[in-house]
């Protein structure tokens, strides 16, 4: 199997996001709002948004020509009164519909939402709030990168990943890629940018395997809807007759 993804120590930021004083681009910081603004709107539930954020590799030294542009709203979940975990499913479902529905781009670079509870802790090299327009945390150069060869365990996911697939079980596809996101979290927690299983959620995300669960969890998703629709509609036929 052939890996598309190699990490990429760059000398500068991604000169199509950021500026020569390290700030974000106007014309992109304004997009980033407007796109924020419209996700407000498209959820239709209650959200108390305390900043937008840049994370991930497009704010540091590490970004390749595959890499999204990772948007956190950072929300106060306490607030509305409702367990964290529903109302980060309810939030995670919302941005996958956006996502896919929106395709958004800004400059040729993949925007990728996320709703995250502002109780929770970020690991990234850098981390850059759109709302104040400065560093909450200033990347540093990466001066080397470990080199690791992922092609085993690449190939154990893509044939995890495609019996997963195959099965179109919304809750296997759902823990799949959360087992995905759950081991990219905890590589970079240890091992920073440069981890093993950061490398290898970066490996499938090249692929196109990351896509296709997020895309076969939407299909799932309103499998289901439509036949709960059939049932509640043929139990009102029912009633009539």
């Amino acid at each position: 199997m052939r890996i598309q993804e190699d990490f990429v120590v760059r000398d500068e930021l991604n000169r199509k996001l950021w500026g020569p004083d390290s700030k974000l681009l106007p014309e992109v910081r304004e997009k980033i709002i407007q796109i924020c603004a419209a996700f407000e709107q498209y959820i239709e539930a209650p959200i108390q948004i305390l900043d937008i954020q840049i994370v991930g590799s497009n704010a540091g030294y590490n970004y390749t020509d595959t890499s999204d542009l990772d948007v956190h709203i950072m929300a106060n979940f306490e607030v509305l009164g409702k367990e964290d975990a529903i109302l980060k499913a309810y939030y995670d479902a919302k941005k996958s519909q956006f996502n896919k529905e929106t395709d958004i781009t800004i400059k040729g670079i993949p925007v990728e939402l996320y709703v995250q509870d502002v109780r929770s802790t970020t690991v990234s090299n850098g981390i850059y709030s759109v709302c104040d327009n400065e560093w909450v945390k200033e990347p540093k150069p990466i001066k080397s990168a470990t080199k690791h060869n992922t092609e085993k365990e690449v190939e154990k996911w893509v044939t995890k990943i495609n019996q997963v697939l195959s099965s179109g079980d919304y809750d296997e596809i759902n823990r799949t890629i959360s087992s995905l996101y759950l081991m990219r979290t905890n590589s970079i927690a240890v091992d920073g940018e440069t981890g093993k299983g950061n490398q290898i959620f970066k490996d499938i995300r090249s692929l196109g395997y990351l896509k296709k669960l997020k895309d076969a969890l939407l299909k799932s998703m309103s499998r289901e809807l439509s036949l709960e629709s059939l049932s509640k509609g043929q139990l009102v036929n029912s009633d009539l007759d």
